[in-house]
């Protein structure tokens, strides 16, 4: 087997370090062997999506350089959990959110839910859907409560996340919220303290009541469950988030990337996969050994549904809320945060590597029609197998 961190080849050497993808198609036969009966029609496409991205299936383009040499630049699956896209996207994201973040301070608002619905959530559209609409419900109606905050127009935004450090099953969802808020006759309101918005108990026991009543109307929890839910207690935090900068920029990497990066990819050992994972407590870095089989399992676990939209936005930072967010920008004198709006990236060309010219596009693949995609994808597990 190879060592930690390389790949030998006979004929070519060494390979490139293994990526997310490489080690999920190495992997992928022996887990279809053990779990493909198990399989979501969610999890086949994000494992047909990942093993066929930047391939011939999926289309692409030839280049020619004036020497002679030629390259061949395959598309992209663009699947919401494929490791390899999505980048160019989120610093896109990441650019419009910064500009659009207020001179105030932020704070970062994080709701879990107990284990015992972990396996209710999972795969179903219906209760994610519950989970963003009653956490967002819960967290407008006590910024809007004058015993609190006072906002009664108030605006944030929040990421569904589905993963830990170990890509292991934990439904949560994090909203980034402005201390500032408009009241009921369009003054500018700001919280009452300094360095602090809401007690975090009341947000969670809102969103208990809440999320448990709609689970319950929608038939997705029995009466059991449900009172073993309501008498439980949830969990909810409130943390301080400075400028708001950081905090876009770290739901930044839930938005357009996957579960994991490359970089947390330390080897293959012996049918098992080194990863690094940060130790929160500790503030230092880790290691862990997954078998390969259940790393493509906890991976693929984490497919969203499809129509679920993992970003939401409520009040003034929602699209329908353009003139209060534009109010609030001239109460504050923040429209100069406008300016910090990041351009798309431009193309780079294609440059020769053995005689430094640029190429020239000459050729367009097109994408396989979908019979073959099927029947390409499980030639491509014949070949990895």
């Amino acid at each position: 087997m190879p060592s930690c961190g390389q790949r030998q080849s006979p004929a070519h050497g060494v390979f490139p370090r293994w990526t997310v993808a490489s080690v999920i198609g190495h992997f992928a036969p022996a887990f279809l062997v053990r779990y493909a009966k198990d399989m979501s029609r969610d999890q086949r496409r994000a494992l047909q999506a990942i093993l066929q991205c930047r391939t011939p299936a999926m289309g692409g383009h030839r280049y020619v350089c004036s020497c002679g040499h030629e390259h061949h630049a395959f598309h992209s699956c663009n699947h919401r959990l494929c490791p390899r896209c999505g980048a160019s996207d989120t610093q896109e994201w990441v650019g419009k959110q910064l500009g659009r973040l207020l001179p105030v301070p932020y704070y970062m608002v994080t709701f879990t839910v107990p284990t015992q619905l972990r396996e209710v959530i999972r795969g179903n559209r219906d209760a994610m859907e519950l989970l963003m609409r009653c956490s967002s419900q819960a967290l407008a109606e006590l910024l809007a409560d004058p015993a609190r905050c006072g906002f009664e127009r108030n605006g944030f935004f929040g990421v569904y996340q589905s993963w830990t450090q170990e890509m292991m099953w934990h439904p949560h969802v994090h909203y980034v919220v402005p201390a500032v808020g408009l009241d009921i006759k369009w003054h500018l309101k700001r919280s009452r303290q300094r360095r602090f918005l809401l007690h975090a108990q009341p947000l969670a026991t809102r969103l208990r009541t809440l999320l448990c009543r709609h689970l319950l109307a929608f038939g997705l929890i029995n009466k059991e469950l449900f009172w073993s839910l309501v008498k439980m207690p949830w969990n909810a935090s409130v943390d301080p988030a400075g400028s708001g900068h950081n905090a876009v920029k770290y739901l930044g990497q839930y938005i357009h990337r996957s579960v994991i990066s490359d970089g947390r990819i330390l080897g293959v050992e012996h049918g098992h996969v080194r990863i690094r994972v940060k130790n929160r407590d500790a503030g230092s870095f880790e290691s862990r050994l997954i078998e390969g089989v259940e790393f493509v399992r906890r991976f693929l676990q984490h497919a969203l549904p499809a129509r679920f939209h993992r970003i939401r936005y409520r009040g003034f930072m929602h699209s329908r809320g353009k003139a209060t967010l534009e109010w609030l920008q001239l109460l504050l004198d923040a429209f100069t945060n406008q300016g910090q709006l990041l351009a798309p990236p431009p193309q780079r060309p294609f440059i020769c590597p053995r005689c430094g010219a640029t190429m020239q596009r000459t050729r367009l693949f097109a994408r396989a029609p979908p019979a073959q995609l099927h029947a390409l994808f499980l030639n491509s597990l014949r070949v990895a197998s």
